[in-house]
């Protein structure tokens, strides 16, 4: 599959939630295999971490049986919030691709004035690459 292909995935598993809340995620191994999917549980649950990215993360390492996801690379719908992007370099992903980005969506969480970009570069002995990547008719 391509990096569009894995995001329109994830856009796809987050519209199983209505809009605002259609936060999607999707975990892919090294391999280029879905490891793990999830949705926004926020709601659900009344657990303020429960967002989709921290639970495809938390669904991988159980199926791959490690914290440790070394180069593997997440999809999400939309733009991580700090505390997702930060449990994805901690878990060791190489990369962390997005389709909207949190000035385009009506629910917004990033940190004021502080890109993924800075995050990532702020981080010490972890690397991770934040790219967003616009679909056509998302």
């Amino acid at each position: 599959m391509t990096d569009e292909e894995y995001l329109r995935r994830a856009i796809e598993v987050g519209n199983r939630k209505a809009k605002p809340y259609n936060f999607g995620a999707v975990v892919v191994d090294t391999e280029g295999q879905i490891v793990a999917e999830a949705v926004n549980q926020v709601h659900e649950t009344n657990d303020p971490t429960a967002h989709a990215e921290m639970l495809a993360l938390r669904a991988a390492a159980g199926k791959v049986g490690s914290h440790n996801l070394d180069n593997f690379v997440m999809y999400c719908s939309h733009e991580p919030c700090a505390m997702c992007f930060v449990a994805a370099a901690w878990a060791k992903l190489s990369q962390v691709i997005y389709a909207t980005a949190a000035s385009e969506q009506e629910l917004r969480y990033e940190l004021k004035d502080l890109p993924l970009d800075d995050i990532a570069g702020r981080l010490q002995g972890r690397s991770i690459l934040a790219q967003h990547m616009k679909l056509e008719e998302v």
